[in-house]
């Protein structure tokens, strides 16, 4: 007989949800307080492009214990190896069925492959950084669980993962709660100024990254669930093909991208970093003060002499590197446990601590936020949303829980128990329709 299934492991589960929602939260407090701190004289969220390259030095960390499992494996030479045929000797039929239930997957044909998925790292994570410029930082958070919507759509289209009606419900209520939170930001802008500079332009933003973010996570799940891909190897080499990718990108910026001759509100909304230089020379007896404009798409010199001169952006760096190297690791186990789609639901909980913590307390000037019931009631919608979809809530009208997991489970159990039961006969007569009514083929035929 073949081997059943391994147990569904519902304590790993709930512990990689927990630590999800836990690095989550702190990468993304790291990253506003970080964009808040002071240097030199001048705030360090310019620097859009230096703080998405942590994120990539962060998931570049992974590599060195993916490194570390490989050589350890081959010196202890625990290399998996097939089956033998010529160790089963009752027959061809005790062969086949000595042979593992579950098919063995392919190795990746090469590591340069996850420099797909680095691409769409580095488009999400660069526009998200831009995003959580113009927004408070729980408002940012919400917004970036649009992707459960675009993470569903690619499921079906590219994967063909079935999506079911308490899905659509659950995928309706957070878009709903979502359009309600970015419509008391506009709403109250004005009072709301010191943190979100402009929610508008945020919330496009945030649209557009998340269509890039879902990508990567579907892609992430194609690979993981048709290749022998360890989770250390995922992403590691994404912050490896990444952090090559933004180092070009990087070099150019800082030698090639002068953009002082830009208009004002093209510069100050593309480039965000340009300060002036006074140089004073005395000629023909006066004083003459010159003032110069520099103006970049990043500046990563002035970058790192910002965290020289400032213990606090070097150590919230670092941290935010650390932080952020957890969080992907935990993200792509959970994706291999369960999906890609329960990790973008998984993601927006982490809101709720993340809004408390700046409700409570703003650590540096510009991040404390302001309590809306507005915002509340998205929220709240978005909650909903996120626990109907996530089968955490079933509601039983209208048949919305009808193709949750425990329920087709149960009905699939109870038709291979009466199937077992049937005569020859009547197993062909038996006939399942889609909405779950038993009847006679015959029958349905004569209707």
């Amino acid at each position: 007989m073949a081997e059943e299934k391994k147990p569904f492991n519902k304590c790993l589960l709930y512990i990689l949800i927990g630590l999800m929602v836990l690095t989550g939260s702190v990468n993304s407090i790291f990253n506003k307080i970080l964009q808040k701190l002071e240097s030199k004289g001048y705030l360090f969220e310019q620097h859009h492009w230096i703080i998405t390259f942590g994120m990539f030095l962060g998931e570049l960390v992974s590599i060195f214990p993916y490194m570390y499992i490989v050589i350890k494996r081959r010196k202890a030479g625990k290399e998996q190896k097939p089956l033998l045929d010529t160790e089963v000797n009752e027959g061809a039929e005790e062969v086949k069925e000595a042979e593992p239930a579950e098919k063995k997957l392919r190795p990746v044909p090469t590591n340069l492959v996850f420099a797909i998925t680095a691409g769409c790292d580095l488009m999400a994570s660069t526009i998200n950084t831009f995003g959580l410029t113009y927004l408070t930082t729980s408002m940012y958070q919400m917004m970036r669980g649009l992707e459960l919507f675009f993470v569903c759509l690619w499921s079906r289209i590219f994967l063909k993962n079935p999506i079911y009606r308490h899905a659509y419900l659950g995928i309706g209520s957070l878009i709903l709660g979502l359009a309600i939170v970015g419509l008391n930001s506009i709403i109250f802008k004005k009072d709301n100024e010191s943190v979100a500079k402009n929610p508008a332009v945020g919330i496009i933003l945030m649209c557009t990254s998340q269509f890039f973010s879902s990508t990567e996570y579907v892609i992430q799940e194609k690979f993981i669930k048709h290749f022998d891909v360890h989770p250390f190897q995922l992403v590691g080499f994404e912050g490896l093909w990444g952090s090559v990718m933004y180092s070009i990108l990087l070099i150019f910026f800082q030698f090639l991208s002068d953009c002082s001759g830009w208009p004002d509100t093209i510069r100050e909304g593309i480039c965000f970093y340009y300060y002036d230089t006074h140089r004073i020379e005395y000629v023909n007896n006066t004083f003459i003060d010159y003032n110069t404009t520099i103006s970049r798409i990043e500046d990563t010199d002035y970058a790192f002499q910002q965290m020289g001169a400032s213990a606090a952006v070097l150590v919230v760096y670092i941290f935010y590197i650390v932080s952020i190297a957890l969080y992907n690791i935990v993200g792509i186990n959970l994706t291999k446990l369960v999906s890609s789609t329960a990790r973008a639901v998984v993601d927006t909980v982490r809101t709720v601590f993340i809004w408390l913590f700046f409700l409570i307390w703003g650590p540096v000037p510009g991040t404390k936020e302001h309590f809306y019931p507005l915002q509340l009631f998205g929220f709240l919608l978005l909650v909903f949303g996120t626990l109907v979809y996530n089968e955490i809530l079933t509601i039983p009208w209208f048949k919305l829980d009808y193709y949750t997991r425990d329920n087709i489970a149960k009905r699939e159990k109870e038709k291979k128990a009466l199937e077992e039961n049937q005569s020859p006969d009547e197993k062909e007569r038996l006939y399942l329709s889609t909405d779950g009514r038993s009847s006679d083929k015959g029958q349905n035929q004569q209707e």
